[in-house]
């Protein structure tokens, strides 16, 4: 799959994180880790990542409750790409 702006968006995701809770901080190196993952699963179709996608759905929901633009509404109008990427990584590994 080829989205030109989700680079951007993940990193835009990581600099609230980053803001929030510090570069060394475990909630920050955890999305970093599956994002970036998840990223190449999306871009190059691997396959065998189901359970790294339900840890990182796992993380949105728990850093929401700090940073409500990553709550599950509001992720699809503030990271449109990125909640692209989900749902079409949650379709095709499902």
């Amino acid at each position: 799959m080829k989205n030109s702006h989700l680079r951007q968006e993940i990193n835009r995701m990581l600099s609230i994180v980053k803001q929030t809770f510090g570069k060394n901080s475990r909630e920050y190196k955890n999305l970093e880790y599956l994002l970036d993952i998840l990223e190449s699963t999306y871009r190059y179709n691997f396959d065998g990542e189901r359970d790294l996608l339900d840890e990182l759905n796992k993380l949105l929901i728990k850093l929401s409750n700090t940073i409500p633009e990553l709550n599950v509404e509001k992720l699809s109008c503030n990271y449109p790409n990125i909640s692209t990427m989900l749902k079409y990584l949650d379709e095709w590994l499902s």
